[in-house]
């Protein structure tokens, strides 16, 4: 379909038969990095979005994010390449109108650009988002219970417990199925010396837990310790379990690899014992919404 009336009047027609979390792709043939959609809200209305782009994808450049911003587009986090950039509208002439715009002005297609359309529907990701909302608040509950007092967060909402020498972080996340996630772990040790050695030393101690495992973050010479709860069975009893369970391995072996393989426990850091900051990945940070 190339011709821009056609297309204006088949895509009125698809947009006015949207029902809610309904959406209408449109897309250069052969060029489905350049999609634009007009989505239909629970509530009835109609916004206009340029999907995110997860890691897998190239990152949406600068200029186009500017160009968004130029025409009233706007995301709920500019910094996380996950998020639309979406405007709402009033009506569907609107919505067409803006799509064909972003097309030729934004994209910089022609006019006469044979596209494709498609249909979807973003119910089962706005139920998923639900469930990890339900999750999080949850989640606050129980460390509140536990601490007395609400407990911090870090720039990602992950969060942040103090216990005996380490440092718990509690992060809850959507996989891409819409499953609940909650990673329970800590940094143990930064600065080490990654040898075949310690490879090799960190597999045969996995191999003897009962819980959780020891994960080897090669690039930033970090050493974490984590375990992974499904959210739907989470309870106070097994967060509160896990979250004991992953401080105290961590407390008990952060000293003893410093021995064995160098560099400095995260403890020394978090004191300012040592110069050294968060390795700024975490562990199983790829895989989710």
């Amino acid at each position: 379909m190339t011709d821009p009336t056609a297309v204006r009047a088949f895509l009125e027609a698809e947009v006015e038969a949207l029902e809610g979390f309904g959406f209408v792709a449109v897309m250069p043939a052969g060029n489905p990095l350049h999609m634009v959609e007009v989505t239909r809200r629970e509530d009835g209305g109609l916004e206009v979005r340029m999907p995110g782009r997860p890691v897998i994808l190239p990152e949406l450049p600068t200029a186009i994010r500017a160009k968004l911003r130029e025409r009233g587009f706007a995301s709920k986090d500019p910094a996380d390449r996950n998020e639309p950039w979406v405007k709402g509208v009033d009506d569907t002439h609107t919505a067409v109108d803006l799509v064909q715009r972003v097309l030729t002005e934004v994209l910089e297609e022609k006019s006469d650009v044979a596209v494709d359309i498609a249909h979807g529907s973003h119910k089962a990701e706005h139920e998923a988002r639900q469930k990890l909302s339900a999750a999080r608040a949850q989640i606050e509950k129980i460390l509140t219970s536990m601490t007395g007092s609400p407990v911090a967060q870090d720039d990602d909402g992950d969060y942040i417990l103090p216990l005996q020498d380490v440092q718990v972080m509690i992060s809850p996340r959507l996989m891409h199925d819409g499953t609940v996630v909650v990673r329970v772990f800590t940094i143990t040790n930064v600065q080490v010396n990654v040898t075949p050695e310690l490879g090799l030393f960190l597999a045969r101690l996995n191999f003897g837990l009962l819980f959780g495992r020891f994960a080897l973050d090669t690039e930033h010479r970090a050493i974490w310790f984590d375990e992974s709860l499904l959210g739907a069975q989470l309870s106070e009893e097994l967060l509160r379990f896990t979250v004991k369970i992953v401080a105290t391995t961590a407390d008990e072996w952060d000293d003893r690899l410093k021995q064995m393989f160098g560099g400095a426990t995260y403890q020394e850091v978090l004191t300012n014992r040592v110069s050294e900051g968060t390795a700024p990945t975490k562990p199983g940070q790829g895989g989710y919404l």
